[in-house]
């Protein structure tokens, strides 16, 4: 689509269960050289299918390969922390934000969201680039371009409640590379929708718009959050599709190197590029530091661990671009937070996740939870629960394969903790070592196969 309105997010849906609502160094150097090289073309022209959008599950299921919009990056946005920047909000400042692809393409698109705010958010003029080393502020020469919205306009207005997603940029993107993506906020925003554990710099810059600049020296502040961004959607002759994960902090990355793309789903990114069957398909992060599968975060002191799973689903997988398949990691909150839910109700809610997706003819991955004996809000029930839960997961007939993450990183001397060696040291996340045994751990066959549409499931 050429030009993308606002669209308004549906109120969250009542769970089951009980809620109330919820690649290497070298090869990016290397990639990223190519890409400049690329911009110096004399002309980038993308095929006429880049007005089309494959944001549906079965639009991306139509073959080995398809020439619609599939998601090479993307977070969860959720409200304001009580207090901080996201609280505080901008205005009249420039945010420069780095991430990692996972994909590559001949175009990409932005997709932004003011899914939390209480008014109007306005969007100034925002850029795309490389940088020109590494996470650094400062973009890599000739690779900086305009993004525009609404079918040409350099500015855009956000309704309270909505995301919209920029027209298409002609820019040669490289697969596991970073991004530079700047976005001047002219006016005051309120409370931002926000990602707040990036485990990624972003800079911020003193007043004014510096989205055009290709030094850094204008971001004087650092912050390791994303601020109204989501994700980045790519077009591309060899793109498959792409995979979302959704989860908690384990698959948002808490635990592993800041700045290290060192996420599961940054090494399972570099694991189906690796392979034929699997090269071509987005690997997109909707993981979230604290998120429950039954109850919203906005129901503790910590609203920033956003909308339930449940609530979330259609708004963070259903509606990305060329899902083809999900993987749903989370539940560990569920059995440690207060109110704790029991396992059988973890278990429904992930059911009622999967029963959704597959009904949109997306494959489903679900994987077991890992220990965390040790951690401060370890209990004996807690344990007792999740083991129930794993032990229900394996067996159930309700997703199209099980990821056995607690086998591949308990401790075989004591199944109830996490292996020394992947242990980030708080006894519940994982490090990077961890993260790469979760990856290994996702079976791939239910990934590269094709979606199967919704009337076919109807009849089997």
């Amino acid at each position: 689509m050429s030009a993308a309105r606002p669209r308004r997010l549906p109120p969250s849906p009542a769970p089951a269960g009980g809620g109330t609502r919820p690649g290497r160094t070298v090869r990016r150097r290397s990639a990223a050289a190519g890409a400049l090289a690329l911009i110096s073309a004399a002309a980038l022209l993308l095929p006429s299918s880049a007005t089309a959008d494959s944001g549906s599950a079965t639009a991306a299921g139509s073959g080995p390969a398809t020439a619609g919009w599939a998601g090479s990056w993307g977070t969860a946005p959720a409200p304001a922390a009580p207090d901080g920047l996201s609280r505080e909000g901008f205005d009249n400042r420039t945010v420069r934000m780095v991430v990692h692809t996972s994909i590559g393409g001949d175009g990409l698109r932005l997709r932004l969201s003011n899914a939390y705010g209480a008014q109007p958010l306005a969007v100034g003029r925002t850029t795309v680039a490389l940088p020109a080393s590494g996470s650094s502020p400062a973009a890599a020469p000739g690779s900086l371009r305009p993004v525009t919205f609404d079918g040409g306009a350099a500015a855009t207005t956000l309704p309270a409640g909505t995301e919209k997603i920029s027209d298409p940029v002609p820019f040669p993107v490289p697969a596991g590379a970073n991004l530079l993506v700047s976005v001047h906020l002219p006016k005051p925003t309120g409370p931002a929708s926000w990602h707040w554990l990036a485990q990624q710099r972003s800079y911020v810059s003193g007043h004014g718009d510096h989205a055009a600049d290709p030094a850094g020296t204008a971001f004087s502040r650092t912050e390791t959050s994303w601020f109204f961004l989501t994700g980045v959607d790519v077009q591309g002759p060899r793109n498959r599709g792409s995979v979302v994960a959704l989860g908690d902090s384990q698959t948002d990355g808490s635990g592993t190197t800041q700045d290290g793309n060192a996420r599961w789903t940054d090494a399972f990114a570099r694991r189906l590029a690796l392979d034929p069957a699997t090269r071509g398909l987005g690997v997109v992060n909707k993981g979230l530091g604290g998120n429950r599968v039954l109850r919203d975060g906005s129901e503790t002191d910590r609203p920033q661990r956003g909308t339930s799973a449940l609530g979330r689903l259609d708004r963070d997988v259903i509606h990305q671009s060329g899902v083809r398949a999900a993987v749903l990691y989370e539940g560990v909150n569920d059995l440690q937070l207060t109110p704790r839910a029991s396992a059988d109700e973890v278990l429904r809610g992930l059911r009622t996740l999967a029963g959704r997706l597959r009904a949109r003819g997306v494959h489903v991955v679900v994987g077991t939870l890992t220990p965390f004996k040790d951690s401060p809000l370890w209990t004996a029930d807690a344990e007792r629960a999740r083991t129930e839960l794993n032990t229900a997961l394996r067996a159930s007939p309700d997703f199209d394969a099980v990821a056995d993450f607690d086998l591949a990183v308990r401790d075989p001397a004591d199944p109830q903790r996490v292996r020394a060696g992947f242990d980030a040291g708080d006894h519940i996340h994982l490090n990077d070592a961890g993260h790469r045994a979760l990856a290994d751990a996702v079976p791939t066959g239910a990934l590269s196969a094709d979606p199967v549409p919704t009337d076919a499931r109807r009849h089997r």
